[in-house]
């Protein structure tokens, strides 16, 4: 692309920011996402730090305004002046836990762990260093806090592998491991709900009915023990140590580390948590025979041994072996599999009998994922495919304006349109273009 085109792109990417601006966050789309979402607002935030890190710190810390007393960092944070969503307030009625917060309406799950890798983004993106400082004082005791709930509350082995209880947790709702494992969840009725998604997406784009029945049956599960996470565990129908959760989990680790030194704090008890998790990724979710990481199934105990995307953000988080990151490199991302002629990577591979490019998490490809993988290739010593997955990505998303997510193939968007965090790592992606952001 020239390099008028890349400016124009950039300035179109921060008109759709400015428009989803929420005042201290930022909703992820005009209406079929009306509130703040967790990693949407982390991602959201990396982007605009690349132009204005005073307002990328507000959108994290607006996000820790809903953290729960037990360190949770919700999935959702209500918006007052949001409506037409569902499942809103009124359905996950957090309330009944003791550890929701009383000034803010939020969801009672959480979402992969980015929040470490974007506070450190924000904090290296400050001119001025004495407010970045500052910045990470305020965010780095609630940060550990989060991911101390998590090794306590969702880590019932002692392993270092994080179990994700609901599909909206994996960050990847009805990728192909969710509706393996969610197959097996025995429901004792069906739910009774209402979707509203379907006013502003077509249901051919969406997760099915049947999802849904899933989705809202487990929500029901966890509000019938009032959101007692620990308790909720040994009870789950469905819990899954997600190989993209844990991944993430230990990039976050790493950077959360790197904040303590920052502010001048103990790093030894992250730093003991990530070499559990790095071993028992390695461990236990690798499988010799197919070359890459697979999540883990506790309910059936097995390999969720489903082809997506998500063994490929091992090299995102650091967590593969070279001896294993450069042959699942060269067997996965191939044209029959995650590298199709077009505009690579799809979220489920091309083989797989669940492949489906205009739906969802089961093909298009999407800017956040590309964005990890193409880091992570970067970090492995690939950086042609590497800048083959951002120059196309940017193509895609340049003729087809910020979708959520895009047909692997043709490129064509799907999904809801101004989408958030499509426009904000095509921002973090134009600096390294050559494009200047002025503040």
């Amino acid at each position: 692309m020239a390099m008028g085109d890349l400016t124009q792109l950039a300035e179109r990417a921060r008109n759709v920011l400015k428009e989803n601006d929420l005042g201290t966050s930022t909703k992820p789309a005009p209406s079929l996402y009306p509130h703040q979402w967790n990693w949407d607002s982390c991602f959201i935030a990396i982007g605009i730090s690349r132009y204005d890190p005073a307002r990328a710190a507000v959108e994290i810390l607006s996000l820790l305004r809903g953290q729960w007393a037990n360190g949770l960092v919700p999935q959702i944070v209500f918006s007052p002046e949001g409506s037409g969503y569902f499942p809103g307030p009124d359905v996950w009625q957090c309330h009944r836990s003791p550890d929701a917060p009383q000034d803010v309406e939020t969801s009672g799950i959480t979402q992969p762990p980015v929040l470490a890798t974007a506070a450190r983004r924000v904090f290296e993106r400050f001119s001025d260093e004495g407010n970045g400082t500052a910045f990470l004082d305020d965010v780095f005791p609630k940060i550990l806090s989060y991911h101390r709930f998590l090794y306590r509350d969702r880590d019932p082995d002692q392993s270092g592998l994080i179990a994700v209880v609901h599909p909206w947790e994996s960050g990847l709702d009805n990728s192909p491991p969710y509706l393996d494992a969610g197959s097996r969840v025995h429901m004792t009725y069906k739910p009774k709900y209402e979707r509203l998604d379907l006013l502003h997406v077509a249901a051919e784009n969406r997760p099915t009915n049947k999802d849904y029945d899933l989705f809202v049956f487990l929500l029901e599960q966890m509000r019938a023990v009032s959101w007692d996470q620990a308790a909720y565990l040994k009870i789950a129908p469905l819990a899954v140590e997600d190989v993209l959760f844990n991944s993430i989990l230990c990039r976050a680790n790493d950077d959360l580390a790197a904040i303590a030194a920052l502010v001048e704090e103990d790093s030894s008890e992250i730093e003991g948590w990530n070499r559990r998790t790095r071993q028992a990724i390695n461990d236990k979710l690798w499988d010799p025979e197919r070359r890459t990481y697979y999540s883990y199934d506790r309910v059936s105990n097995r390999l969720l041994r489903d082809d997506t995307i998500a063994g490929l953000h091992t090299l995102w988080g650091g967590v593969a072996t070279e001896e294993r990151a450069y042959p699942m490199i060269d067997s996965w991302l191939t044209p029959d599999r995650f590298w199709p002629d077009g505009y690579p990577v799809p979220t489920t591979s091309v083989a797989s009998p669940y492949y489906n490019p205009e739906n969802y998490w089961l093909g298009p490809t999407w800017v956040n994922t590309n964005w990890m993988v193409s880091q992570g290739l970067d970090t492995y010593g690939r950086p042609d495919l590497a800048q083959i997955i951002r120059s196309r990505t940017l193509d895609m998303v340049s003729r087809e304006g910020f979708r959520e997510y895009y047909h692997p193939q043709t490129g064509e968007g799907f999904g809801t349109n101004s989408f958030s965090w499509s426009a904000a790592l095509t921002l973090d992606w134009l600096p390294e273009m050559g494009v200047k952001l002025a503040p």
